[in-house]
């Protein structure tokens, strides 16, 4: 199948009565609190609940690198057992944002765990919504990564070729499109932050 029509069905699902790459949602319908983050706005987080639920949710900010820590260990102690959350990254000497959303918990069972309902995303451009692009996981049983060991981070699916997207030894990886489609994350850069959000559904 075409990518590009890959990403027009992915889009479709994030937003299916809106025109394809053109449904912005309003802040104000599709999320409900004061947001507190350094590397995106309001839109982007109605944007994002949109893709969740499309119903309107909560982001409480369980960790930024810039505050907390850039240490993956610190990202466990903030993070696990919270619940679904999303992760945002703003990648250095660029204005471009990627991440991932986890439905389930984070934790620190060295296990992988299945899910339809997680994804990853990227703003090629953080100030131009309509550079968003989205993919949903495929099912397999290597979508969300929990491990402990070692330096790793967040971590978004599994092959032997590497993974999806996460975060090693200060560096951010997106080695592999095997368990979501690719969204245009690159396959090895810096962040100048990132931010978990915990994902409160109402």
């Amino acid at each position: 199948m075409p990518k590009d029509l890959v990403s027009n069905i992915l889009t479709f699902r994030m937003a299916p009565n809106k025109q394809l790459n053109m449904g912005i949602p309003s802040p104000r319908q599709s999320s409900t609190n004061n947001i507190d983050s350094i590397v995106i706005n309001k839109k982007h987080f109605a944007i994002f609940a949109n893709w969740i639920s499309r119903r309107p949710c909560k982001f409480k900010l369980l960790y930024r690198a810039s505050r907390d820590g850039n240490k993956s260990t610190v990202f466990h102690e903030k993070c696990d057992n919270k619940g679904a959350t999303i992760v945002i990254v703003k990648i250095t000497n660029s204005e471009q944002i990627v991440g991932g959303y986890n439905p389930l918990n984070w934790d620190s069972s060295n296990s992988w765990k299945f899910t339809y309902d997680s994804f990853l995303f990227s703003f090629t451009d953080r100030n131009n919504f309509h550079s968003a692009k989205v993919g949903y996981s495929y099912g397999d049983a290597h979508s969300i990564g929990c491990h402990c060991y070692g330096n790793y981070g967040p971590m978004f699916g599994y092959s032997d070729r590497g993974k999806d997207f996460n975060f090693y030894s200060n560096t951010w990886y997106s080695d592999v499109n095997h368990c979501y489609p690719n969204v245009d994350i690159p396959k090895k850069f810096k962040a100048d932050d990132y931010e978990v959000f915990q994902v409160i559904k109402n």
